[in-house]
């Protein structure tokens, strides 16, 4: 299921996307406010749903705080129809604008569209902020610049990517890279996640150790120095 970010003060424009969209394939990740809303922005957000009036900082703002880190789609739904109020949106990085009243379903077509057009199993191409992945050839790319791999660094790497926001313990590590008939010390896990981290350089804050447990991928500014 595609999930969509929607930043909106309104409840009942809120309720309304939220039951259409669930009825179908996109999970409603709801924010009532511009300040909640950055506070659940991550790489795994398809798509920015964003109003413009709202209280604390309005859409525009909202907008550029998002552009400083991600290149997800964002689409402005909001009462102001004013050509000023379109081209500023334009202008600070928003996709597309629409303007309130709304049909349900021709937003719901809409975003489904664009979700479609991210999707990594279609393009098969994931981008973790610096890091990007192309699973198809097995190319790692750090701030556009080609990484070099082992096979089983690469291989850890995918799974923890392909897996992000979630915990894996060493044996589910261990077990997925290695395969279940593997009778070495778990700590193989740890001597491999070391190695990716060096090639992930000042990004090697990406995986978090989860102590006595395991690991977690989770990207962005904000994980920095935290491991």
């Amino acid at each position: 299921m595609y999930q969509v970010l929607l930043i909106e003060d309104d409840f009942d424009i809120r309720h309304i996307i939220k039951t259409y969209f669930e009825k179908r394939e996109i999970q409603i990740i709801e924010a009532c406010d511009g300040h909640q809303g950055l506070s659940l922005m991550h790489s795994q957000i398809q798509l920015v749903l964003l109003d413009i009036m709202m209280p604390g900082i309005d859409g525009y703002e909202v907008c550029q705080q998002i552009r400083y880190q991600y290149q997800c789609p964002i689409i402005f739904i909001s009462a102001l129809s004013e050509e000023d109020n379109q081209l500023q949106a334009y202008q600070l990085g928003g996709d597309d604008y629409i303007t309130q009243p709304f049909l349900p379903s021709i937003l719901y077509a809409k975003c489904l569209a664009i979700c479609k057009r991210q999707d990594p199993q279609v393009s098969n191409i994931k981008t973790f902020h610096h890091l990007q992945i192309d699973y198809t050839n097995h190319q790692v790319y750090i701030d556009s610049q080609h990484i070099e791999f082992t096979h089983k660094e690469y291989l850890l790497l995918e799974y923890l990517t392909k897996n992000p926001y979630r915990l894996l313990e060493r044996e589910q590590i261990l077990d997925a890279i290695w395969g279940y008939d593997y009778y070495g010390e778990a700590r193989a896990v740890d001597t491999y996640i070391k190695k990716v981290r060096k090639k992930l350089g000042k990004y090697q804050y990406y995986i978090q150790t989860v102590f006595k447990v395991g690991y977690l991928f989770k990207d962005g500014e904000e994980n920095e120095n935290k491991d």
